[in-house]
């Protein structure tokens, strides 16, 4: 019985830390769906173009559930630690009482038995800090990208083009949302691009190789700038449906 309880001891902060993440990803998932969807409240739809769509692609409304799910898991983990931490201590100072010639130090037994919590207290601290990081740079990026179409007066068509097209593609990576291919734009919520389709002047297709297998990815080439963004897709030729759309639009330069 003390082994069974040493094992559920040990692997419940994995265990509840693998539920967390799993749930929180699938809730963020649902939350770009609905936005891409255009499942969105009336209020939202009633501001102004800029102000709609920094509402709209904020890293915070879509990653909100996970933020939630990692602030959670760091304050289950530092009780667990420090109270039956501070249990087992007690437990093994008493043996370690009883019987003074064992050669183990009582904290050794509680390192050994938290190391796991620990770890994962640290793995978690270090994703918050992470997501809080990249939030602010993901929302820099997306002010600097909407003043931009702003400057060229290009938000009150997007606002018109999201809402009204229903033509949505599937890019199949767990990392990215999927997009919506509007009569003049594109757009993505995660990462947060609009597109001008008049903007563009090449898109290339590559194949990607790793470890974990092969992905395509397309590559906006911009007559206005000399940046480029990627986007990228699990099938080659859902990646190429997206390329022949784009080229064969009338706004297309």
């Amino acid at each position: 019985m003390g082994i069974y309880e040493m094992i559920i001891g040990t692997m419940f902060i994995p265990f509840l830390f693998i539920l967390s993440i799993f749930f929180s990803l699938s809730l963020r998932k649902r939350n770009m769906q609905k936005i891409i969807s255009a499942e969105i409240s009336d209020d939202l739809k009633d501001l102004k173009p800029r102000e709609f769509f920094y509402n709209l692609l904020k890293m915070e409304r879509t990653a909100k559930p996970v933020y939630c799910a990692e602030i959670f898991l760091l304050a289950i983990d530092t009780i667990y630690i420090l109270f039956g931490g501070y249990a087992e201590y007690l437990k093994e100072l008493k043996f370690a009482q009883e019987f003074p010639d064992f050669p183990i130090n009582p904290m050794t037994f509680v390192f050994i038995k938290f190391g796991i919590p620990i770890f994962l207290w640290f793995t978690v601290l270090f994703l918050l800090l992470f997501a809080l990081f990249m939030k602010k740079k993901e929302n820099k990026r997306l002010a600097e990208m909407l003043d931009n179409l702003e400057k060229y007066r290009f938000l009150n068509y997007a606002k018109e083009d999201f809402i009204n097209s229903e033509k949505i593609v599937k890019t199949g990576m767990v990392a990215q949302s999927d997009l919506k291919i509007g009569s003049r734009y594109l757009f993505s919520i995660y990462p947060a691009y609009i597109i001008p389709y008049s903007w563009i002047s090449d898109i290339k297709i590559d194949r990607v190789y790793n470890r974990g297998g092969s992905y395509s990815s397309l590559t906006f080439i911009f007559t206005k700038s000399f940046k480029y963004e990627k986007i990228f897709f699990a099938k080659k030729e859902v990646a190429e449906k997206v390329r022949n759309f784009i080229l064969r639009n009338e706004d297309f330069h």
